[in-house]
């Protein structure tokens, strides 16, 4: 019986000196607070060949342990052996004593793959003491302005401002309303007239061959300016009679004798289709211009004034 005892424990050391991975984890504390994180370091000694996979610590289900992160693998010293670490930052989310697991080491060594378990770690975790001290209430921290935080001040005066420019329209379009029509201009008789020629040479009648047409527009123009600046009711006389009333008024004798010859002339063309010579239409349209400038009213030096103030 003895033998087999000498045997066996031969062979377990003779299997741990082969052994080709070895692993060890610590804590930089036995102790923590319920909340805080924790470190824990795994030291791992390998030989050459041997070629480590990820490892990923596993917890039971029920755990209250929860591993957060780990940091790459630091080599510690090379040579035969190879050692290298690496930290594991956990948490514990209950209060008590409890054992962190062992982490598992899977490496490959000559195609076959194992794996090496860590020791497991006894830790208590204890509640946080309370802390019973009244501290300073702080003081509000203002974030810095920015436009949005005016923007219904904005929009307040915009609407403000837009009811204030209506007001002022519906006013002023009331005002108007209310206003007396202005009286309508009249213009004196001789500018009707001079205006009304410019119209007809524009027209260019008598160079298009409506002679009849040109001559009786003159005539017109004649007649209405001798209505409406002396008086003769020229529109519904015939030629005869304007010149009768005009030999009985003191009319200057020479723009009588023009003023026969141009108007029976144009009857000779409304009503006997005569044509005269093609130079009598403008003279007739130049002597028409020159009575009407040579009767026209000459305006007294106040009425000058007043007709530069209204301008």
């Amino acid at each position: 019986m003895r033998y087999f005892f000498s045997l066996f424990t031969f062979l377990l050391l003779v299997k741990i000196a082969a052994a080709q991975v070895s692993a060890k984890a610590t804590l930089d504390s036995t102790n923590m607070l319920l909340g805080d994180q924790m470190r824990l370091h795994l030291d791992v000694s390998q030989e050459q060949g041997v070629q480590l996979l990820p490892i990923n610590p596993s917890v039971p289900k029920d755990s209250t342990i929860e591993f957060l992160a780990q940091s790459r693998w630091d080599t510690l010293q090379t040579g035969g052996t190879l050692r290298l670490r690496k930290d594991f930052i956990f948490m514990v989310w209950d209060s008590g004593y409890l054992r962190v697991p062992p982490i598992p080491v899977v490496y490959l060594q000559n195609g076959r793959q194992d794996t090496f378990f860590t020791n497991d770690i006894p830790i208590e975790v204890k509640m946080p003491t309370a802390d019973t001290t009244l501290a300073d209430i702080k003081p509000i921290i203002e974030e810095p302005a920015n436009w949005q935080d005016y923007l219904w001040y904005i929009i307040g005066i915009g609407v403000l401002l837009l009811a204030i420019v209506l007001v002022l329209v519906l006013r002023k379009r009331k005002v108007r309303k209310n206003l007396p029509p202005l009286p309508p201009i009249i213009l004196p008789p001789h500018e009707i007239a001079l205006q009304k020629l410019e119209e007809l040479k524009r027209q260019k009648l008598w160079q298009q061959g409506q002679v009849k047409e040109y001559h009786s527009e003159l005539t017109y123009i004649v007649r209405e300016y001798l209505e409406n600046r002396f008086g003769i009711l020229a529109l519904e006389q015939t030629t005869d009679e304007i010149l009768e009333q005009l030999r009985k008024s003191d009319f200057d004798r020479a723009l009588s004798e023009k003023l026969t010859n141009l108007l029976q002339t144009a009857d000779l063309v409304k009503f006997a289709k005569a044509l005269p010579p093609a130079d009598f239409h403008d003279q007739a349209m130049a002597y028409v211009e020159e009575f009407i400038l040579e009767t026209k009213p000459v305006a007294t030096p106040a009425e000058e004034t007043e007709t530069k103030d209204v301008h």
